[in-house]
């Protein structure tokens, strides 16, 4: 009797020792990863809300990514428009000193000035953020206009007629000043190297939210860019007043002042409409920004929902390591003892 009785007490003292090692080892893991189980069905019932919260929380994080690229791009985007009504500001500027000044005196300069800006404003318009171009919408592999050439062709043909008095004057235009200035207002996209594939790009949209999508388009061929773009290149290609058509120096004079009149007028339409082009990116990107910051609050809950559930609380833990070192100790040398019992020492 007593032989089985300390027989059975050792087989659930070892029984005890194996259970003990085991939440010795699980609370290890749970020490050195600070988590409370490495498997979702660890956690018993609360392993739903945890994945819902991962999942909710992963959700968020594509839209937050979406959001960070379309912010770098508005924010190349918001440069680059600056950059272009910078230049057209400053070729503008040149034009209306020497209007006020009542004579043109630095026509080379600025025609310098124009040549220099085209190049600059042809680059911004095809912006790119890696292989993205950035004005040309949903056709974004497509650069949006190229120099070949075409719009130097144009203007030469249009001021070898307006030098030579042969421009046909067509109604409603008046005179050959009006048509001069109707024929370079009017250019052809294609003409102007634009790519037709613009016609038919959509816009460019960005997912903020399950059901907010930010539009941020803005394209190479909208008015303002055009505007800029065909302004400053009349100026580069002007001839001197005496190249401008009239009997009479004064009528040379009337016709010259048209155009180059108008060039200031045009430029300083166009810059308006580049604000409001940076008007809409800067509103999208406020959207998207709000919209972010929302995101983070929501991910900040959630996260606290998965630390909650998931993570082991450390100090506890350490308490309950201490704890059980010690009774897995005292198991030990109790179940070391026991085995050196045997009925002759008993007895």
């Amino acid at each position: 009797m007593t032989a089985i009785s300390t027989y059975a007490r050792s087989l659930a003292q070892s029984q005890q020792i194996k259970l003990m090692q085991m939440q010795f080892s699980d609370l290890q893991t749970q020490l050195n990863t600070g988590k409370k189980t490495q498997l979702l069905a660890g956690l018993g019932s609360d392993a739903i809300v945890s994945k819902r919260a991962r999942a909710d929380f992963n959700e968020l994080q594509t839209y937050i990514d979406n959001i960070d690229k379309s912010q770098t791009r508005i924010k190349m985007m918001l440069e680059a428009v600056e950059g272009i009504k910078s230049q057209a500001t400053a070729v503008a500027d040149g034009v209306i000193n020497q209007v006020q000044e009542g004579e043109i005196s630095e026509l080379g300069a600025l025609r310098d000035l124009a040549d220099k800006s085209y190049d600059f404003i042809l680059d911004l318009m095809n912006s790119k953020d890696g292989n993205t171009y950035l004005f040309a919408g949903s056709d974004s592999a497509s650069q949006p206009v190229s120099d070949a050439g075409t719009l130097d062709t144009y203007f030469a043909t249009l001021n070898a007629e307006w030098a030579a008095g042969t421009l046909t004057v067509n109604p409603p235009n008046t005179n050959i000043a009006e048509e001069y200035i109707s024929r370079y207002t009017n250019i052809p996209d294609t003409t102007m190297g634009m790519n037709g594939s613009l016609v038919d790009a959509k816009k460019v949209m960005v997912r903020a939210d399950t059901t907010v999508e930010v539009d941020y388009t803005v394209m190479a061929n909208q008015q303002g860019f055009k505007d800029i773009l065909t302004a400053v290149s009349a100026l580069r290609n002007l001839g001197d007043l005496e190249d401008a058509p009239g009997a009479t120096y004064e009528e040379q004079q009337e016709n010259f002042y048209a155009v180059f009149n108008n060039i200031a007028t045009q430029l300083t339409g166009a810059l308006d409409k580049m604000d409001e082009y940076g008007t809409k990116l800067s509103l999208a990107n406020v959207r998207i920004t709000e919209a972010k910051a929302d995101h983070k609050i929501d991910q900040n809950t959630l996260q606290a929902t998965i630390e909650r559930i998931e993570n082991a609380p450390i100090e506890e833990v350490s308490v309950r390591i201490t704890a059980l070192a010690t009774q897995l100790n005292a198991t030990y040398q109790v179940t070391a003892m026991a085995s050196q019992l045997s009925l002759v020492n008993f007895i």
